[in-house]
């Protein structure tokens, strides 16, 4: 008996709990039912949308203006616009105000996705909140874009949504998933061939020489097919009419594969200009261009990826603008710590700009001297004559004079001859004729005999010095040392050939008369005739034995 009486007891005390429960669920159900806040307004419009309570009469009261037909219209259309754009309503983020205003207006008026759908909002009027006059008019064609091409007439034509689930979805979205996954791939394979061919059709005949073109086309097609493909599946998938975060998911995954497909579609046509600018460089004589390609697309890539890098973020719902404030406070800090590093990259920007000196110049400064290899963003690398490789920063550069003899028209050779001190004038005035008639006919010095200078200008402390300097047509260094061992062999020979002697720095004493021995003092042939005959042994045959090799190694 005490047993029974307790489990009695038991029931009754559950009876009047439910009973209790179910009357403040009504009266809940009833306060939501009357939208004193825009919590309540979209709570009525979505719960009684659900299969579990499905009831649209009910969720169109969310709704104004129009007959009952209407609004029942309405509020199916909105919540399948909500769920084609993959838009999931975080009821606990909410307003609950009866009196709540926008920050910005100040107005009664709540806007659920300011960004995705400014034209859908809530207003308070008479007390109640419910979707605009405004937002009830846009619906249809809100629809229409979520839907389009027609799509918005086959949602009704699909199977059956009460049936039995699997994993949260019926069998029928199932095997539209199969449907899209074969169209897409059928897609796939059609706008490729179709790409391709618009591609090479509408590329010019100076595209098409580029190296691997065809091969640049196919990568193209290929990306830009994929991208048509992710196009046309944001436009299909709504039709399955997914769970809400289901669809959310795959919305927002679908246009984050959008942006990364449109950052490879860029970096390929990137690859495609860089290889044409490449093609158009190879035919210029500068080689600076041919350098500033790899920096330039060095920059391009970096903003490429970085604008998809930001695009990607923006999609996940971070703060993108805190993040570029945080970095560029982080940059300020980072440019203020390198100083140096900033100053070098300006350097490079004006070497590019200004194009002081090419690949390959010949370039002297403070410090350094060789054959210009390199040009970064921070530094210039330079070949020394010892083969090892200086790096130059940029800043310095800039700042400093650089001589740059890779742009010389011409080489300079200037030389003195010392002769000694008992050269007779006559001597010394048939010596410098022939030093200027050797560079005149040299080949490859130039024939202006204003550029030829060869003078006795100088009484030195042990010499009588010739002072000589002509111009040499010597592209390279190489050629420069060539030339001037010819000229000086030839000024050897023809000082041979007049017995002319040299001086060197030396103490001499000499000894005139001694008795009984000849003068020690040296004889020299000054007489005309004398001249005249080694002018003619040495010039009559001049042009034939004094033929230089080019750089190729022919005469």
């Amino acid at each position: 008996m005490n047993t029974t009486k307790k489990l009695a007891h038991l029931l009754s005390i559950l009876i009047i709990v439910s009973f209790y429960s179910s009357v403040l669920l009504a009266q809940g159900t009833a306060q939501k039912l009357e939208r004193s806040n825009p919590h309540d307004a979209i709570w009525v419009h979505l719960y009684y949308l659900q299969s579990g309570h499905y009831q649209p009469e009910v969720s169109s009261q969310a709704f104004v203006g129009g007959d009952s037909l209407t609004r029942v219209k309405w509020a199916i259309q909105l919540k399948q616009v909500l769920d084609g754009n993959g838009l999931y309503v975080h009821m606990n983020q909410l307003p609950m105000e009866a009196d709540y205003e926008d920050s910005v207006t100040h107005r009664q008026y709540y806007t659920p996705f300011p960004d995705e759908l400014p034209e859908v909002y809530l207003e308070k009027t008479e007390n109640q909140w419910h979707y605009s006059a405004e937002t009830c008019q846009s619906i249809p064609a809100l629809h229409q874009r979520t839907y389009p091409l027609g799509t918005d007439r086959l949602i009704n034509l699909f199977g059956d949504r009460s049936g039995q689930k699997f994993l949260g979805l019926s069998g029928w979205q199932y095997l539209g998933i199969l449907v899209l996954l074969a169209i897409g791939g059928l897609l796939y394979f059609i706008f490729s061939l179709i790409l391709g061919f618009l591609i090479r059709k509408g590329s010019s005949v100076q595209l098409s020489s580029i190296t691997d073109f065809p091969r640049h086309v196919h990568r193209v097609a290929n990306v830009g097919s994929m991208l048509l493909i992710v196009w046309a599946l944001r436009l299909m998938f709504p039709l399955l009419l997914l769970p809400i975060k289901v669809s959310a998911f795959i919305h927002t995954s679908l246009r984050i594969l959008m942006t990364v497909i449109l950052v490879l579609v860029a970096l390929r046509l990137l690859n495609l200009l860089i290889d044409y600018l490449e093609s158009i460089t190879m035919k210029t004589e500068s080689k600076m261009d041919d350098q500033l390609i790899p920096v330039v697309e060095q920059i391009f890539r970096i903003i490429v990826i970085g604008i998809g890098v930001i695009q990607v973020l923006n999609l996940l719902n971070l703060n993108v603008t805190a993040l570029i404030a945080g970095v560029s406070i982080g940059g300020l800090a980072l440019a203020l710590a390198a100083q140096d590093t900033v100053k070098n990259f300006l350097g490079s920007v004006m070497i590019f700009t200004d194009r002081p000196f090419q690949i390959g110049d010949w370039v002297e400064g403070n410090g350094f001297m060789g054959s210009v290899v390199q040009v970064g963003f921070r530094t210039t690398r330079i070949r020394m004559p010892d083969t090892s490789i200086i790096s130059v920063p940029n800043g310095s550069m800039a700042n400093v004079n650089v001589t740059n003899k890779g742009v010389r028209e011409y080489r300079l050779f200037q030389s003195t001859a010392g002769v000694t001190y008992d050269t007779p004038p006559d001597l010394i005035e048939e010596f410098v004729r022939g030093i200027k008639e050797i560079l005149k006919r040299h080949p490859e010095v130039p024939d202006n005999e204003d550029d030829i200078y060869v003078y006795f200008t100088e009484m030195a402390d042990f010499s009588l010095n010739i002072f000589i300097r002509a111009y040499m047509i010597a592209p390279t260094y190489a050629d420069e040392l060539r030339i001037k061992e010819s000229i000086q062999l030839a000024i050897l020979r023809w000082a041979e050939a007049l017995e002319v002697r040299f001086a060197f720095p030396s103490s001499t004493m000499y000894i005139e008369e001694m008795p009984g021995q000849p003068s020690l003092m040296p004889t020299y042939k000054t007489d005309r005739k004398s001249f005249e005959n080694a002018w003619k042994d040495y010039f009559e045959h001049f042009d034939e034995r004094f033929k230089v090799a080019g750089p190729d190694g022919k005469e």
